[in-house]
């Protein structure tokens, strides 16, 4: 059985067929070259490299083919050109071995990727302000922890119990900011319908009663009462009520 478990980039790569580990390394090199401020490490069980514990780029391995992601729509239109030989679905990129590896254009994509990072943190509406928004409101209820879960700032009632809030940077890779959060039974839908600027249906954990609101939208007022409504769903005396199953401390 195939290692699901990996702990670094050079044992993801060393579990590759031969001629496939040397067109990794190729395409590892291309983006530590690129960003060599970057962390390297494993999330999601494939290769990430990240600025300040966000992902700048990811890249994975497969039969016919090696993926570079995310590509969002700004990225695209910069390379264009470029990228009209490759496939593209879902934010995310499709090289085909039979064509080498495009080291400069990867180079390129990872630079693109990293100051659109930077971009996105300036300004009083940026990630860091939007975070910092976020402990502020958040700091303020009993007991409530956070720590990196899933790739991202998670909030819980308390220390690794009760997750409810998870930051969602680059939401649908458009470059917006957003939390995700739990609502009552039956306000789901109403929120959309009402905003659907401001609200919509969140990816994994929308089944299970959460919200995914945009942070340019709301006003702190709103989000404060959202915060506190999902601080209580989420409570462990409360298990069980708007919380997903799949959501838990990693």
């Amino acid at each position: 059985m195939a290692n699901t478990d990996f702990k670094s980039v050079s044992e993801y790569i060393a579990t590759k067929p031969r001629e496939v580990q040397a067109m990794l390394k190729r395409v590892r090199a291309a983006i530590r070259k690129a960003v060599p401020a970057a962390k390297e490490g494993i999330s999601y069980q494939i290769p990430v490299y990240k600025l300040d514990g966000v992902a700048v780029v990811f890249f994975a391995g497969w039969k016919e083919h090696f993926s570079l992601y995310p590509a969002g729509d700004a990225l695209v239109a910069a390379f264009k050109r470029e990228l009209a030989g490759y496939k593209i679905t879902k934010g995310t990129i499709r090289f085909p071995f039979s064509g080498g590896v495009p080291v400069d254009l990867i180079e390129r994509i990872a630079k693109f990727r990293a100051e659109e990072l930077v971009e996105r943190g300036k300004g009083k509406r940026g990630r860091g302000s939007q975070l910092d928004r976020l402990r502020r409101l958040c700091g303020a209820l009993p007991s409530s922890f956070e720590k990196v879960s899933h790739g991202t700032p998670t909030f819980f009632v308390e220390k690794d119990k009760g997750v409810y809030l998870m930051f969602a940077d680059n939401h649908h890779n458009k470059g917006s900011l957003a939390v995700w959060l739990p609502v009552p039974p039956g306000h789901q839908a109403a929120l959309i319908e009402d905003a659907p600027k401001t609200y919509f249906m969140p990816p994994y954990v929308g089944t299970g009663g959460w919200v995914g609101i945009n942070l340019e939208q709301i006003k702190d007022q709103a989000l404060e009462i959202h915060i506190r409504k999902a601080w209580e769903l989420s409570s462990p005396k409360k298990k069980g009520k708007a919380h997903p199953g799949g959501v838990r401390g990693t």
